[in-house]
């Protein structure tokens, strides 16, 4: 009993082998389809995905709640915060008191937001390698690849994280100075209201080009300047489409603003599929910008990866093709075999009690076939349906050559090995 659960825990949290229950023609035909299969069939890897990433948000998500309890702290202490004349002295005026408030504590809290970010970003680096495996249809040990995504991608995914942090540092920090002003009645009222919703279409439009950032370092491997500015295109070309999945990937976030019991069962949903959640949406999106931007004009790339294209039967080109993909030559369709056609060549039976002139006579039945099959193999071997394609003759010249080479070094080895006896 005590192996039996050990391996059921074994298996949920590792994954039964490396995923084969993907068929390649069973996959879906579509980014769509493919998103809602993963989402169906792989619901339980994705909670664990997201508990893995969640732990690295932990600082992060700590952070924001000591800047929420140092609001609620001043809110308290603050002299607009209690009944007139107990134990204060008289204020003279609470113009742009509150702003102060909110520069003061923004600027504590947010001058830890890089660091934050940092951590973020490991869970993050795992998190997003394995569903980047997903989307691909690849097999998948979920700890393992997590662990994995992390050592590969970790190292440029950092800087990333780290800039971000202070983009959104400075800012937040230019945004509670506005509002200050703004309170203070000091500056242009309308030039400082445009500058906080400037400063705000900025911070946003550089959260799409981070997120663009993250699946293209685990998609490949470019240098930062060139990620920065292939992101920075995508944020451009495709602001709409952009604006749509951004707000599909952070809906969980999004029912925290409800407030109330909103708030509750929002963060219930980021603590165990939120974080997946927006991974795996824009992941699978990005994937159909690269499909159609990125792959389609890089030769050697390979295009709609995890996706499997529908053939018609009236599309004889490419039902050609998927049939080679399909069909690999053996060595008996590549040899001609005479069919069962002839009468007069038939295989003698052994009566039951036999002797033997009979046996003699299975013998020479025997001869007969195979003879006539030599024959048949003979006038039929330069038959064009029996000869090997090109693709097919450096398949084999490949394992000629592979064999040689195990050979050879089977043969070193063994040399080695009388050597060291000796």
């Amino acid at each position: 009993m005590a192996g039996k659960i050990k391996g059921f825990i074994g298996r949920l949290i590792m994954g039964s082998e490396k995923d084969e229950g993907y068929a390649r023609a069973s996959l879906p035909s579509n980014r769509w389809e493919l998103f809602w299969d993963i989402l169906k069939g792989r619901f339980g890897k994705l909670v664990i995905i997201n508990l893995l990433t969640f732990i690295f948000f932990l600082p992060l998500l700590g952070l924001m709640l000591y800047r929420s309890l140092a609001f609620m702290n001043y809110g308290v202490n603050a002299p607009f915060g209690q009944p007139f004349g107990v134990g204060f002295q008289a204020v003279e005026s609470l113009v742009g008191f509150p702003e102060n408030i909110s520069l003061t504590v923004n600027l504590v809290i947010y001058s830890l937001m890089p660091i934050a970010c940092a951590i973020a970003a490991i869970g993050v680096a795992g998190g997003a390698y394995v569903i980047r495996n997903m989307v691909w249809t690849e097999g998948i040990f979920v700890a393992n690849d997590f662990w994995k995504g992390i050592r590969q991608n970790i190292g440029r995914l950092i800087p990333i994280a780290l800039i971000y942090g202070l983009v959104f540092f400075l800012i937040n920090i230019s945004v509670s100075f506005a509002n200050q002003m703004i309170a203070m009645g000091e500056g242009t009222g309308w030039l400082l209201t445009a500058s906080v919703v400037i400063a705000y279409i900025v911070l946003a439009f550089y959260s799409i080009m981070t997120l663009h950032m993250i699946t293209m370092v685990e998609t490949y491997k470019v240098k930062f300047w060139q990620m920065f500015k292939n992101a920075f295109k995508f944020t451009i070309g495709l602001i709409f489409q952009n604006v749509f999945f951004a707000i599909c990937a952070l809906a969980p976030c999004c029912i925290i603003l409800l407030g109330g019991l909103g708030t509750t069962i929002g963060l219930l949903v980021i603590v165990f599929i939120g974080l997946a959640w927006a991974l795996l949406v824009w992941t699978d999106y990005s994937q159909w910008i690269y499909d159609s931007i990125l792959d389609s004009k890089t030769r050697g790339m390979q295009k709609n990866k995890g996706i499997y294209e529908k053939i018609k039967d009236s599309d004889s080109e490419a039902l050609k093709q998927y049939k080679e993909q399909m069909f690999v030559r053996s060595a008996l369709t590549s040899r001609p075999i005479k069919p069962i056609t002839d009468d007069e060549l038939k295989l003698a039976e052994l009566p039951t009690s036999f002797n033997r002139e009979d046996i003699e006579k299975l013998n020479e039945s025997r001869r007969a076939i195979y003879e006539d099959n030599e024959r048949y193999i003979a006038e039929h071997q330069n038959d064009e349906a029996y000869q090997m394609t090109e693709e097919e003759k450096e398949v084999n010249r490949q394992r000629e050559e592979r064999e040689k080479r195990i050979e050879k070094a089977k043969r070193e080895l063994a040399k080695r090995d009388k050597k060291n006896r000796k």
